[in-house]
């Protein structure tokens, strides 16, 4: 008798457990019944695959029609990951159908080549209906501004003056203190400056050339509080006394912070990938270091240690970086490989220790040095004087045009490369300290 009542009570709950699935089935086929219709929507303009380029303007029309009232109607132009690349159009019409007409120019030099969509989102009672037609774009072609000069005053303070590519000489703005480097980000057009002992990290906009944001300097006389400054065209980062590398948004929010070293100074910074690379230089050691520290998180990846001074770091592509280096009154190029954590000497350079170095691209290096400017190409290892122009104080070389600056005293000289024939020449009152090309974005 007990096994029986045991048994009609498992099996009295069983048939409650699948009643209430039943229910829930019957639930969900109800809900999913009373969905209804989605909207109807045409998208006449543009048509699928139309192209588009910088300065365009992309018109969108699109007929909507629903058997409920339509509460909102999207238009926005998405990236392959679906992210708007222009502000999106919200329209509230009222009503079971609209015709939706929306203009959206194509303007914003940081666009990049490549398909995107045009995205036409409606919202009624139903839920959400998405609908998307492919367009091509071709962004605006790169090209130079002008370039941007930093003088010495004669009295005190420094000035930034630019030479438009017509060849037009205006002052940008001046700023007082003292100086030890500066870098350009042209994407966000914006000009970026470095104090020594007294001085700030101070911020300028380019487009109105008005200061945006600054940062003091903790000053400890006579050492320096800044000790370099890089712009990866994004951010800019400087490193300090105290041995940190940090970075700023352009817009002065920290983004970057690197980890400490102790009883030295870090003086070039570089980024590559997901690093960001800097030359360490200790105080009471005869080695120099090459750190790598994780980007953004700080980190240390690599270090490796080596002899002499770096005149500059430069991208050579996936073979790593190339590592212009000063050694007494010797000065040579290493090419460091990040798998390998190693570096390697490529070339030895007779004139001795290389003052100035300008390398855009991966192929084409220019070496200023006391006797002249040499022309090096890393892809064969030649070497070869192109100007006799000395003690030059800058260079800047600039690809598409193919036009090398030269800065000495307080004269800048213009060349066509690869013919190294003078085209203009340029005169200031002070004396020039630094030089960089400034371009469209």
């Amino acid at each position: 008798m007990a096994s029986y009542c045991y048994y009609f009570y498992i099996m009295k709950g069983l048939i409650g457990i699948t009643l209430a699935l039943m229910l829930l089935l019957l639930i969900g086929c109800r809900t999913e019944e009373a969905v209804g219709p989605v909207p109807d929507i045409k998208i006449t303009e543009p048509y699928e695959n139309q192209s588009f380029g910088f300065g365009d303007t992309v018109v969108v029309k699109a007929n909507i029609t629903n058997k409920q009232a339509l509460e909102y109607v999207r238009i926005a132009i998405t990236d392959s990951e679906s992210s708007p690349v222009m502000p999106v159009q919200m329209f509230y019409p009222v009503g079971q159908e609209t015709n939706i007409f929306a203009m959206f120019v194509l303007n914003n030099l940081l666009t990049e080549t490549g398909i995107f969509s045009v995205n036409v989102r409606t919202s009624t009672a139903n839920g959400i209906t998405n609908e998307w037609k492919s367009i091509y774009y071709t962004a605006a072609p790169k090209s130079m501004e002008s370039l941007l000069v930093v003088t010495k005053k004669q009295v005190s303070g420094y000035a930034v003056k630019s030479i438009s590519s017509t060849g037009q000489i205006s002052e940008r703005f001046s700023f007082s203190g003292d100086y030890s480097g500066s870098a350009v980000c042209s994407r966000h057009q914006m000009f970026f400056k470095a104090g020594s002992v007294f001085g700030n990290l101070a911020a300028w906009n380019l487009r109105i050339n008005e200061i945006g944001w600054s940062i003091p300097a903790v000053t400890s006389p006579p050492l320096p509080y800044f000790t370099a400054i890089y712009s990866d065209n994004n951010e800019v980062f400087v490193s300090t006394r105290d041995a940190f590398v940090s970075g700023y948004s352009a817009a002065g929010i920290n983004t970057f912070r690197s980890r400490q070293y102790n009883n030295g100074y870090f003086t070039y910074i570089a980024r590559q990938q997901n690093w960001l690379v800097a030359v360490y230089e200790p105080f009471n050691s005869t080695y120099t270091k090459l750190v790598i520290f994780n980007y953004p998180g700080g980190s240390v990846f690599r270090e490796i240690e080596f002899t002499g001074k770096v005149s500059s770091i430069n991208d050579f592509g996936k073979d790593g970086l190339l590592l212009f280096v000063n050694e007494n009154s010797l000065s040579a190029v290493y090419n460091y490989n990040f798998e390998l954590n190693a570096l390697v000497k490529l070339k030895d350079f007779p004139p001795g220790n290389i003052r100035k170095v300008s390398m855009p691209e991966v192929q084409d290096a220019f070496l200023a040095f006391s006797d002249g400017i040499y022309w090096y190409r890393p892809s064969n290892g030649s070497f070869v004087k192109v100007l006799s122009v000395s003690n030059a104080v800058d260079i800047a070389y600039e690809p598409i045009s193919g036009k090398l600056f030269v800065a000495s005293a307080d004269k800048i000289e213009v060349f066509v490369f690869p013919e190294i024939l003078p085209v203009a020449s340029y005169s200031f009152d002070d004396d020039i300290i630094n030089i960089h090309v400034l371009y469209n974005k």
